[in-house]
């Protein structure tokens, strides 16, 4: 469209009063479709590369997620086949740890029993000593065991 078309379309209407030529233009819709016509024709090319660069990414995208599906199905294949051998692992940590506090406790056992043994035998003589002394009195006093008291 030439730029005299243009301006005519934008001429000055004149004053009120007189009539004078009509300053109204020509179809407005057609004319804007003709003049952007060339316009969406030189955007055609970058268009279709736009449409190349949009399918190649969604084929890549598509591609990065089959992979990450196929990692992840891996994955899980071998957690799920290590599982076993880690349960059983863990079992045998707590179980060992298990055994390793009833040693403990066994060892504490043993050495209280210990002590309560040593200080039996220590005071032994001691109580003897004064069951003896008790039944000697006794004994002396007069309150000796009877025949009916030994059954």
């Amino acid at each position: 469209m030439p730029v005299s078309d243009l301006l005519q379309r934008l001429r000055p209407v004149g004053a009120p009063g007189a009539a004078g030529p009509v300053a109204v233009p020509i179809h407005a819709e057609d004319v804007l479709a003709a003049e952007l016509e060339p316009l969406f024709d030189a955007l055609e090319p970058v268009a279709a590369e736009c449409e190349t660069i949009r399918s190649s990414a969604a084929a890549s995208a598509a591609e990065e997620a089959a992979a990450a599906k196929r990692d992840t199905e891996r994955l899980i294949a071998d957690a799920t086949s290590r599982a076993p051998a880690e349960r059983a692992a863990a079992a045998a940590r707590i179980h060992q740890a298990a055994d390793a506090a009833a040693d403990a406790m066994t060892a504490d056992a043993e050495s209280a029993a210990a002590r309560l043994t040593a200080f039996g035998w220590q005071r032994l003589g001691e109580l003897t000593d004064l069951v003896i002394t008790h039944l000697r009195a006794t004994i002396t006093a007069g309150g000796g065991p009877t025949a009916r008291d030994s059954r």
